[in-house]
C-alpha cells in the first residue's frame, strides 16, 4: 500500500485537477485539506477495527461528502463535500493499485454490502512495512516505497503545478 506520502500527493493532484477542470483557484487551505483527506483512510491502523475494511470503502466516501456538506452548511463556509470525498477516494484507488502482502488482499470497497475484496493485481505502488516500523529493514523497504511514489507522482505534480501556473497567468 502506499505510504502517507503518496497518498497525499495523490490528495493534493486531485485539488489541483478540480482547479483545472472548473476553473475556479482552491485555496492552499483546501488544498491541504484534501491532503489530509486522502491520507485519512488509514485511520484504521490506528484504531481497533480490521484495515482496509469500513475506511477504505465506497460508504467511507460517502460519508466525506455528507460530512463536508454538513460542515458547510453549519459553518456557513463554502463547502467543496465532492472534492473532499474524491480526494478521500483518490486513498482507495491508490491502494487498489498498489502490492499488498496482507491477507485477504485488497480493499472491501463494498462495505458493508459486500464482503468481497477487490484487488487490481496491477502493483503500480510498493508495498510498504508498518508492522515491524522501527527496524533497519523497515526504514529501507519504506525508502524505497516513498522513492518510487515520488517517481511516479513527481510528473503529474510538476505537469499540474505548471497548467496551474499557466491558467492563472492567463486569467
Amino acid at each position: 500500500m502506499p505510504s502517507p506520502i503518496g497518498h497525499a500527493l495523490g490528495g493534493v493532484g486531485i485539488a489541483w485537477s478540480a482547479e483545472l477542470l472548473t476553473r475556479r483557484a482552491v485555496s492552499t487551505r483546501v488544498t491541504i485539506a484534501c491532503a489530509a483527506a486522502a491520507v485519512s483512510a488509514d485511520i484504521d491502523l490506528v484504531l481497533p477495527m480490521p484495515h482496509r475494511t469500513v475506511t477504505h470503502s465506497l460508504t467511507a466516501v460517502a460519508c466525506v461528502i455528507v460530512a463536508a456538506a454538513v460542515t458547510g452548511w453549519v459553518t456557513g463556509r463554502r463547502a467543496h463535500p465532492m472534492l473532499f470525498g474524491a480526494a478521500y477516494g483518490s486513498h482507495l484507488l491508490l491502494d487498489w493499485l498498489a502490492v499488498d502482502r496482507s491477507f485477504p488482499f485488497g480493499i472491501q470497497a463494498l462495505w458493508p454490502f459486500s464482503a468481497r475484496w477487490f484487488y487490481s493485481g496491477v502493483d503500480l505502488f510498493p508495498a510498504t512495512e508498518r508492522q515491524y516500523f522501527f527496524t533497519a529493514a523497515s526504514f529501507a523497504t519504506n525508502a524505497r516505497a516513498i522513492g518510487l511514489e515520488l517517481l511516479i507522482f513527481a510528473p503529474l505534480m510538476l505537469a499540474l503545478w505548471l497548467f496551474r501556473r499557466r491558467s492563472s497567468c492567463l486569467g
